[in-house]
């Protein structure tokens, strides 16, 4: 990530090296939404770095780095199980739209020309022909003593091209006609939510079916018929044929999470009371499904599917 930290040099951090365990992910990525916040999150441990670009509100890019990379949701999944999991430290520079449109041109965008040396160009011809190629991108000047960059859009410059550069620097050309903004933390969010939903399903229906050949499908369906009728934010059914469950719900992921929880406590409490075996064996059923289904349970003052 050494290609893009000499450009948050001059940028105050928000926060900086973090523990991760201090950090409430779910909160800090609710206060970027709601802000519309654009900014770098970083992520460091003693293996891994990371980097999410967050343009108002939205992570457009996202990349982990060690001895293969991680992109996209794959790379927002392992930051945030990371941090969930209390490993790493986390900084966050807030940077103003210019900036975030700089670092965006040198990892997304297309580079042209990388470190030129500054001594052999023209600036007055250099420039003039990236505006005859109606050139969209960012020309970025660097050397030991300052940073300077340039945005283009169809050939026309946002700011002054010079018409002298400082010596002993490099210039370097990246293309970038446009930022697609994946919202790279929504589409993760979403991929955590059914995941947690077809974990719960799974888990929901391996219970009922233990009820109904331990008890009966009389008993079995007297526990569960309070599930059907749950007046919360699920709606949860199940068929009395295979014992498969059905789970709906447009709750948030940290919400959807604390639901479900309630939900398993109640019934587990339910089957405690009638035996405590079997209660014991659903226990220690639950977190093995969790381990095979590689679900990471948010945070919440249940903590009932955490092992922290």
């Amino acid at each position: 990530m050494k290609e893009f930290m000499y450009l948050l040099e001059r940028v105050k951090p928000e926060f900086e090296n973090l523990p991760a365990a201090l950090l409430n992910a779910e909160r800090f990525i609710k206060k970027l939404r709601k802000e519309n916040s654009t900014g770098v999150i970083l992520y460091t441990d003693e293996e891994y770095k990371g980097a999410i670009f967050v343009y108002e509100g939205k992570a457009f890019f996202a990349k982990v780095q060690n001895n293969k990379a991680m992109d996209g949701i794959e790379a927002v999944d392992f930051v945030m199980r990371q941090i969930q999991q209390g490993f790493g430290k986390i900084t966050y520079y807030p940077t103003d739209k210019v900036l975030i449109l700089v670092l965006s041109a040198i990892y997304v965008g297309n580079p042209l020309y990388i470190d030129l040396d500054a001594n052999t160009i023209i600036p007055t011809k250099f420039f003039s022909a990236l505006q005859n190629r109606e050139f969209s991108g960012v020309v970025l000047y660097r050397s030991a003593e300052e940073i300077k960059f340039w945005i283009f859009k169809k050939g026309k410059p946002t700011n002054p091209p010079p018409v002298i550069l400082p010596p002993y620097g490099f210039i370097s050309v990246y293309s970038l006609d446009t930022i697609e903004v994946k919202d790279y933390l929504d589409l993760w969010e979403e991929e955590a939510r059914k995941k947690i939903i077809e974990f719960s399903e799974k888990l929901l229906s391996a219970i009922a079916r233990t009820l109904a050949e331990k008890w009966g499908q009389n008993t079995a369906e007297l526990m569960l018929i309070p599930l059907e009728s749950y007046q919360g934010p699920l709606s949860i059914k199940f068929d009395r044929k295979t014992w498969n469950c059905k789970i709906e719900s447009n709750e948030e992921l940290y919400f959807l999470a604390k639901e479900i929880e309630r939900v398993y406590a109640r019934l587990l409490r339910a089957i405690r009371e009638r035996e405590e075996r079997v209660a014991e064996n659903l226990e220690l059923y639950t977190f093995n499904l969790l381990q095979e289904e590689n679900v990471l349970w948010p945070p919440t003052e249940e903590n009932i599917f955490r092992r922290d």
